[in-house]
């Protein structure tokens, strides 16, 4: 999912990453890692969070609530697809954009590019794991539906590695993708995620009619 969606987050966090990676005379690609890492914190311990919430839930609605749950994960998934295939505006960018400004992370990103001091742009990476972001909710509400802690964090770090090519290389990407091959490369991708989307309505529903 992270991987499928990744050209989605060189659309909204291309001008960090970018500001971070051309800012400075040469960009230093341990520090770009470490960014990497923690934006990957970030949904992890987000992960570990809502596993407990959905585990919650489910002690205290059994599996309908949980299954409810996974309908809705699902559900995001293809609005998202929709999104990323350019079918549907995305509900958040003007709000991520916003954030950005009002936080002034593209300030401190130039800040970074300049000082090579890991701690700060692992620091950047955390902050900017919680921006905004229809992808980033909806592995989210699949993390809520596994109605585990631990699996919920371990499915948002991997969340996380997967959008990790596409993060690093966003110069040489925006430079070499013409604007036809970039949409339908991401129409590509909008397709399968509405299929996965698809699947996980489905599974959710059929177990519970079996429960019926």
């Amino acid at each position: 999912m992270g991987f499928m969606g990744s050209l989605h987050c060189v659309g909204m966090c291309g001008g960090l990453i970018t500001a971070i990676s051309m800012s400075a005379k040469k960009t230093w690609w341990f520090g770009l890692f470490t960014y990497q890492l923690g934006r990957i914190t970030t949904y992890a311990i987000l992960g570990l969070i809502l596993g407990f919430t959905g585990l919650a839930l489910h002690d205290l609605g059994g599996d309908i609530i949980q299954r409810f749950i996974t309908i809705l994960a699902g559900s995001l998934m293809i609005i998202f697809a929709l999104n990323l295939g350019g079918w549907l505006p995305d509900p958040v960018q003007r709000l991520s954009s916003w954030v950005t400004r009002k936080t002034g992370l593209m300030q401190l990103a130039n800040s970074l590019a300049k000082h090579a001091r890991l701690r700060g742009w692992y620091a950047l990476g955390l902050v900017n794991g919680l921006l905004p972001c229809g992808l980033v909710y909806a592995a989210l509400a699949m993390g809520i539906a596994t109605g585990n802690a631990i699996h919920a964090s371990l499915m948002m770090a991997s969340f996380g590695l997967g959008t990790i090519p596409a993060m690093m290389f966003v110069p040489s990407i925006l430079q070499k993708m013409s604007p036809v091959f970039r949409l339908n490369t991401l129409r590509v991708a909008a397709f399968f995620m509405m299929v996965l989307g698809a699947i996980t309505i489905l599974r959710s529903t059929m177990h519970m009619h079996a429960m019926v």
